[in-house]
């Protein structure tokens, strides 16, 4: 409802707001990282962007404020993810669509990206900074999109493997279960590390809170003498859950949200970094 009635606000109001011209504007700040990215690797220093949307945690529990709505209805070129990401981006495109002065960027899950990954909600995969493949997946739709915009870019090459290789070592030599406050990483880690115990509580539907077979899976992870926390800075977990962990547990904390800069998979190789001293301790 909030969305709803700030949108309704926004459109009465945009010939009070013109829109900004000269700016390549995103819907999430990791769609902004992308196409700075390729910016960088081709050397364009004109080529501006900046995330419309100031988001911490995560992205399914955040509503854009009047302000947000009223600067991505107007933006000039605006790139979106896919609806799983923002899931009330699908307003506001069609808005713009009504707009033949606005262009919008989109760039929508395609049916290999999600094939590899089958068992996973569209929403869990939509963090697509953490999934190798599917960045670039997007990265390939992104450079496409540029070229039709009439930017000068080429796509470098986009090398998933060495950061899975990295992370699939490092979870071999835990032997240990995992138990994850936010399921961002879960199908990829599972899919690097099948038949290893990895356990997420909360889901990433919008909103969505820990379930009862999350919190029996959870248990389940617990007989086990140790185990490893990842706990995901801004996801919102009842302290009675974390309350949970033991001295003998072994606590990862980092923010899956957020990008360094524009370094590609720069949480995944944090990730891996502290898996590995995970599987180092006794």
């Amino acid at each position: 409802m909030k969305t709803i009635t700030a949108l309704t606000f926004c459109l009465l109001s945009l010939t009070l707001f013109p829109a900004s011209a000269g700016m390549l504007a995103c819907s999430h700040p990791e769609l902004c990282k992308l196409a700075a990215v390729l910016a960088d690797e081709n050397h364009l220093r004109d080529l501006e962007t900046k995330s419309l949307i100031n988001m911490t945690g995560d992205p399914h529990e955040y509503e854009p404020s009047t302000a947000e709505i009223k600067a991505l209805m107007s933006a000039p070129v605006l790139i979106i993810g896919p609806s799983e990401l923002n899931p009330w981006i699908k307003k506001i495109h069609f808005q713009r669509s009504k707009n033949p002065a606005l262009k919008t960027i989109s760039l929508p899950f395609e049916k290999k990206m999600l094939d590899s990954y089958p068992k996973a909600l569209a929403e869990t995969l939509s963090h697509f900074w953490l999934y190798p493949k599917i960045y670039c997946a997007f990265k390939h739709q992104l450079t496409a999109e540029l070229k039709k915009n009439g930017e000068n870019v080429t796509e470098k090459n986009c090398d998933s493997e060495k950061v899975e290789k990295e992370l699939r070592t490092a979870l071999l030599k835990i032997k240990k279960p995992l138990i994850l406050t936010h399921d961002a990483l879960l199908p990829l880690l599972a899919s690097l590390a099948p038949g290893e115990q990895i356990v997420a509580i909360k889901g990433s539907g919008h909103h969505q809170e820990a379930g009862i077979d999350a919190i029996k899976k959870m248990y389940q992870a617990l007989e086990a003498p140790s185990v490893i926390w990842i706990v995901e800075s801004g996801i919102n977990v009842p302290q009675n859950i974390l309350n949970k962990i033991r001295p003998t547990d072994f606590i990862i904390k980092i923010d899956t949200a957020n990008s360094s800069n524009t370094k590609t998979f720069s949480v995944l190789t944090e990730l891996a970094q502290k898996l590995t001293l995970a599987g180092e301790k006794k």
